[in-house]
Parts: structure tokens; sequence; C-alpha cells
């Protein structure tokens, strides 16, 4: 039980206007219940803490190789590139309508087999936390193809 027999004596003619279907529901509780064995047994955090290093250099390296990302950030697996226009600036905000070169570097993502969140001037890039080395250097290497098209547009 979640909470006292008192409390749940209390609100028994008095429920609450939230926590329908997803709160504590039995449901919700088991498949969280399974997501934290599967974290522990797996060992995920030590998993990304093992990982973060390669990460954290091939952000370093694409930041490197092409002038239109102007900077990085990263914490474990999640990380954040900054793009920037060949003049430095920020190429829009959120609200503004892309430009041909985003349209490019869109497509060029989609066409190497990537899937991400984009919210310009922001890429951000966040494997799954339990991927292997070889594929997170085989999605480095599809999305510097992919950023490669942005740069030269």
């Amino acid at each position: 039980t979640a909470a006292s027999k008192k409390i749940i004596d209390f609100f028994a003619d008095k429920p609450l206007g939230y926590g329908s279907t997803y709160q504590a529901h039995p449901v919700a509780m088991a498949c969280a219940y399974e997501n934290i064995k599967y974290l522990l047994q797996e060992d995920i955090v030590g998993q990304v803490q093992r990982k973060s290093a390669l990460f954290e250099q091939k952000m370093k390296e694409m930041v490197m190789t092409y002038p239109c990302l102007k900077q990085y950030r990263a914490v474990g697996l999640m990380g954040c590139f900054d793009v920037q226009t060949p003049c430095g600036e920020n190429p829009r905000l959120q609200h503004e309508a892309l430009g041909p070169a985003f349209d490019l570097y869109k497509q060029a993502f989609i066409d190497n087999g990537l899937a991400g969140i984009h919210r310009y001037p922001h890429i951000h890039v966040s494997p799954p936390l339990n991927i292997t080395e070889e594929q997170m250097l085989d999605g480095f290497e599809r999305h510097s193809r992919a950023i490669a098209v942005l740069n030269k547009a």
C-alpha cells in the first residue's frame, strides 16, 4: 500500500481530481519496477559512465571538424550541438522558419538512417543508453555525413 489506512480512509469519500489511471496504477508500477530491475541488472548507469568519454570525444571531434557547429555540451550519453552560420550567428530562433540549408541537412539526417530532435539552433544527440561502442561510432559517422551537408550549404 502506498499510504496508511488513516489516509486511505480520509480520502474514501473525498476523491482527488487528479491521478486517474496513470498515478500509482498497478500496470504503471509494474512497468516502472521492471525498468528499474533492467537498469540494475544490465548496469546501465555503469555502461553510460564507461562510454561517456568516447561520446564526449566524438562530440568534440565534430565541433572541431565542422565550422557550422559552434560548440557542444554533454552529460553521460546526452549531448547537444549549437549550430551557427558561417558568419558565426545563430541561424534562426526556434519560432522562425527553417532555411534551405537546414532542409538539406534534415533530409541528409533522415537519409543516413537517423532519428532525433532538431530545435535549431540546437541539435540534440541522445543515443539509447544501452548502445554499444560500435553502434555509437556508426551513429557519429552517419551524423557526420549529415552535418557535412549543412556545413557546405
